[in-house]
């Protein structure tokens, strides 16, 4: 009998593993996302996307929600009902996240899940909406991203809010790249993050600096998204494509007034790059960096009234004013 050498046993047994994953389909997760509304919001299609959002309050002017990384529009559950009071509120699950729909980015005209097509879907969205006049208020992901918005889309600005914004260029190691990008990558990373539920918690309980706010209730909002079909791949897609090119060429252009709200004891994003910011701000717009006290990342969700007074005193020294 032909005795083959001990490396072109462990190719051959490689070789047939990954025949195996590649042949093998992996079962689905979740359900339709049109099955999990509550009842709070609906769903409006946007090229073709099934987009989840919600809508309260009118008025000449909408502020529009802009959730962080792994969040949806549970997270600006207190401002939605304050400031509907005040004009027209809109929250939208961003593609990749929430209830919004997660479509293979090959199948639609600009992948939803790069920062390009994020923009373009909330541009499209807003126009649909006849969203005319605007105030932009973006946390942590969505902070750097409503920048490049209010930048690109074709409303008027009365001015932006950003909440503990990450701002920053990113780019992936190679690392990170090659493992996104590697042969099978597309059908082992989705498992990969089904694995990583653990530590995806680990991360919000992280976001707060009292832990005792942190529900059960919180934490339920916040994972219910996780029923939501090929919740994984949409996940995956966001880390896969989505490279935040950084703010460097729009400030220039920025004239409208920016307020930004930081919690003192934010340890996913430092205080001390909001201060940076500021200070690049400054010398294009007016600027006010509002600091939360015994506060973690999220001071819409941790100190909700002390947020929304911040809001409104800005909203009545730099906005309503024009009206």
């Amino acid at each position: 009998m032909l005795r083959l050498p001990r490396r072109i046993k462990i190719l051959i047994a490689v070789l047939t593993t990954l025949i195996l994953i590649y042949a093998i389909p992996i079962p689905r997760v979740g359900i339709p996302v049109e099955e999990l509304e509550l009842g709070e919001g609906g769903f409006i299609e946007v090229d073709g996307l099934k987009v989840y959002y919600v809508e309260k309050g009118s008025g000449n002017i909408t502020f529009l929600l802009l959730h962080g990384f792994g969040a949806s529009t549970f997270s600006w559950r207190y401002v939605v009902n304050e400031f509907s009071k005040y004009g027209r509120v809109v929250a939208f699950d961003r593609p990749g996240f929430g209830l919004t729909e997660r479509k293979p980015p090959g199948s639609m005209r600009i992948n939803p899940y790069s920062v390009e097509g994020s923009i373009y879907i909330t541009c499209k969205l807003a126009e649909i909406l006849n969203i005319t006049r605007v105030v932009i208020i973006g946390h942590s992901m969505g902070g750097g991203l409503a920048l490049l918005i209010a930048d690109k889309c074709n409303y008027q600005v009365e001015g932006v809010v950003l909440v503990a914004p990450a701002w920053k260029q990113q780019h992936k190691g190679i690392t990170t790249y090659f493992l996104l990008h590697a042969p099978l990558s597309s059908k082992l990373g989705p498992l990969l993050i089904r694995g990583l539920v653990g530590q995806l918690e680990q991360v919000l309980y992280r976001a707060w600096y009292d832990k005792s706010k942190l529900t059960s209730e919180v934490l339920e909002g916040y994972k219910y998204p996780l029923n939501a079909l090929d919740w994984d791949k949409g996940l995956y897609w966001i880390m896969k494509y989505y490279e935040f090119p950084g703010i460097d060429s729009v400030i220039p252009r920025i004239k409208y007034p920016v307020l930004i709200i930081h919690g003192r004891e934010d340890e996913i994003v430092p205080l001390n790059s909001s201060i940076e910011l500021v200070d690049k701000l400054g010398q294009y717009t007016r600027v006010e960096l509002k600091i939360v006290e015994e506060c973690g990342h999220l001071p819409h969700e941790e100190k909700p009234d002390e947020f929304n007074k911040i809001l409104l005193e800005y909203l009545n020294s730099y906005v309503f004013i024009n009206y």
